[in-house]
């Protein structure tokens, strides 16, 4: 890399960590009005709050970064025109793609290691930011998980469940152990699946093991009633967590479901956009290149940022919406992740062709 490639990325970087900074403290800023109130409320000491906000914090700081090279690379090129750097360059013979080389370069780099950081170590950070939210009592009610779910209904009836609706009005997987007053398992059931209507549970297609006493009878069942009296609400999210499984475990986690016979839609749609995500923001570079490298007087820095945050937008809605139709079955997983992606990385790469000529 020469001196002038440097000094492009050295403005790229100096603006990149400005804006990082700035963003993953405005979403720092929301999560903790949503989350101090629960801490006070509970008497959690400082150490736990900090601990907590620092184990969140590399997830924020990914949610963000794409934004954050989009509208650092914007500023660094607006600054570079405005100074006529960027004229004086073109005018000694330098063409936009070296020019715009080490930006997109920068990119790539920061799209792999957010890739590599997604995969290492940031859904360990989420499980422990999780633990020390259960140790807060800050989620209400108790609902342990590894690759499954596990919570108590009653003080002698604890559900296990393998997956579940959005919603949480249908569980599939389901285990039931019910002990007895001397505190020995007394029943076990099994179903395929547990329905929520008509303000009541219901079993479908199970069995259950009776051992009271000293016989042990096993008793089949097309449908049954739950042990089970509050609504889906009451209950939080009873699905595995999937931010708090490595790639590795989810993939796993997906095909012993698959191989159950389980929904694994929305845990499809996760794997996939986390391999997709990273990729943004060298999505993101090269869109904001063409708004960024204009002669200085066709529009204003400010002008700059404002498009970007509209860029910003419009790339965050047509994600979510491509997601919610994946989850929704109405397009593959794959598609659902990589679409927006490849929308925005056309529009980027036909306005950099058009910025050229």
């Amino acid at each position: 890399m020469n001196t002038l490639m440097r000094y492009v990325a050295a403005e790229q970087l100096r603006m990149l960590l400005l804006t990082v900074v700035g963003l993953a403290g405005v979403y720092l800023s929301v999560e903790a009005l949503d989350k101090l109130r629960h801490f006070l409320s509970q008497g959690v000491d400082l150490f736990t709050v900090l601990e907590y906000f620092a184990l969140v914090a590399p997830r924020m700081v990914a949610d963000v970064a794409p934004f954050a090279l989009l509208v650092a690379t914007v500023v660094a090129l607006g600054t570079l025109s405005a100074r006529s750097e960027i004229t004086a360059m073109r005018a000694a013979g330098v063409g936009v793609l070296k020019v715009v080389s080490p930006l997109l370069l920068v990119g790539l780099l920061t799209s792999l290691l957010l890739g590599w950081g997604s995969v290492a170590f940031i859904p360990h950070a989420n499980a422990l930011a999780a633990r020390v939210l259960d140790r807060a009592g800050a989620d209400g009610m108790a609902v342990f998980s590894r690759d499954s779910i596990w919570f108590k209904a009653a003080d002698d009836t604890v559900f296990g469940i393998r997956s579940a609706a959005p919603d949480g009005a249908t569980m599939w997987g389901v285990r039931i152990i019910q002990t007895g007053p001397d505190g020995r398992v007394a029943h076990l059931t099994q179903a395929l699946r547990m329905d929520y209507a008509d303000e009541r549970w219901t079993l479908v297609n199970g069995r259950r093991l009776d051992a009271a006493g000293d016989t042990l009878r096993l008793i089949p069942f097309a449908t049954a009633p739950a042990p089970l009296d509050r609504p889906p609400a009451s209950l939080g999210d009873v699905r595995v967590p999937h931010a708090e499984l490595s790639s590795g475990r989810l993939a796993a986690y997906i095909a012993r479901l698959k191989a159950d016979g389980y929904a694994a839609l929305d845990y499809e749609v996760e794997l996939a956009r986390r391999a997709a995500f990273p990729f943004a923001c060298l999505v993101m570079v090269l869109v904001a290149i063409p708004h960024g490298i204009t002669p200085p007087r066709s529009h204003s820095l400010s002008k700059g940022i404002g498009m970007s945050m509209l860029i910003a937008l419009v790339f965050w809605l047509l994600y979510s919406l491509s997601l919610a139709l994946g989850r929704a079955a109405m397009l593959p997983p794959e598609a659902a992740a990589w679409l927006p992606l490849a929308v925005f990385a056309a529009y980027g790469a036909n306005r950099l062709l058009a910025v050229r000529q």
